[in-house]
């Protein structure tokens, strides 16, 4: 009886383990654009996350060129000068009124009489009413020439075209968004000076070069580009920003198939980028992508994703790669700021400066 009851109670226990376990599960989704836009939802969620980068070959970054604003020359406005039948009209009207007094001078001079100092018709006659000056038809102005009225077509941007090597680019590091917090290590050896460690703990920002065993300290804000901060530009932007590139309208994602990876299983999905679709969405940081496949693997269980890669042989944005992993999703340690003791000592102005 008691066999027969412990069989029971282990048999129950075993159906329940595994009605759990089926019921954990879930059939794969086939539905590539479903899948990354669940990847996409988690993505734009994410608290913190470590990330490898590395990359190789040559972008030719394209950026927009200064052109200088046109300055418009101050047009004359013509003066529209008095019509010249004005001009003559006054003057008949001048040499009319003056002939008239001349002519009784004359008259009153004669010292006897004569058939001229007789009242005569012309010397009773209603005097001539002085010239009216004909209305002159105020002639129309010619307008001012001014800039033209019509839409001017906005100019298409030009680009100054830059190579960037990206041979040996590496960078490791914790990105803590909800913490505004960042520790980056790496370097891109074809940008001199884009090399070292830096960390950020809002509101400060710690540096040092490749070799130095010194912090410098500045503001966060004045960083050109903040990793700990979603903004334009940052690594967590782009990221996203490719994900959603990957399920734009204008694309078709294919799923490749279900992969084994460090995390577990994943789906592989497959896009062909075209410029036009990299460009619309990554325009704030220039013409840097250009026609090109990009893969991405994604989380099978949590719709994480763990990696993707991109790679170009488009002769407008150069021929090269890269490739981005994740880990430790909404579970990265705590970045703190470095010990004091390795900071360098800045030099504090005095008070009578």
């Amino acid at each position: 009886m008691f066999g027969r009851k412990s069989f029971a109670t282990a048999a129950a226990g075993l159906l329940a383990v595994v009605a759990l376990v089926a019921g954990c599960s879930s059939t794969p989704l086939t539905d590539a654009r479903k899948i990354l836009s669940n990847a996409k939802a988690n993505f734009d969620v994410l608290n913190s996350v470590h990330f490898h980068l590395e990359a190789g070959g040559q972008f030719v970054f394209g950026y927009p060129a200064v052109t200088p604003t046109p300055t418009l020359a101050p047009t004359p406005v013509p003066t529209i000068e008095p019509s010249a039948s004005a001009a003559a009209s006054g003057s008949a009207a001048a040499s009319g009124s003056a002939a008239a007094p001349s002519g009784s001078a004359a008259a009153s001079g004669s010292v006897k009489p004569s058939a001229s100092a007789r009242p005569s018709a012309s010397a009773t006659a209603t005097p001539t009413p002085t010239p009216t000056l004909a209305p002159t038809p105020t002639p129309t102005p010619t307008p001012s020439p001014t800039v033209a009225v019509s839409p001017t077509p906005t100019p298409t941007p030009l680009y100054t075209s830059m190579p960037i090597a990206l041979t040996g680019t590496t960078a490791d590091g914790d990105i803590d968004l909800a913490n505004k917090a960042a520790h980056v290590i790496g370097g891109m050896p074809g940008v001199p000076g884009l090399s070292g460690e830096l960390i950020v703990v809002s509101p400060y920002a710690y540096s040092r070069s490749y070799g130095g065993t010194k912090y410098s300290s500045s503001a966060d804000s004045s960083l050109s580009v903040n990793p700990a901060l979603s903004s334009a530009g940052s690594p967590a932007w782009l990221i996203g920003q490719i994900v959603g590139i990957a399920n734009d309208p204008a694309l078709s994602p294919v799923l490749v198939g279900t992969e084994s990876e460090p995390s577990g299983s994943t789906y592989h999905i497959r896009v062909e980028v075209t410029k036009n679709v990299a460009q619309a969405s990554l325009n704030s940081v220039g013409q840097a992508f250009g026609n090109g496949k990009l893969d991405l693997w994604i989380t099978q269980d949590s719709f994480q994703l763990e990696r993707l890669e991109f790679s170009s042989a488009d002769p407008s944005s150069g021929v090269a790669a890269f490739r981005v992993v994740l880990s430790n999703w909404n579970s990265v340690s705590a970045i703190l700021a470095p010990d004091p003791n390795n900071m360098e000592i800045q030099a504090v102005p005095s008070s009578g400066a």
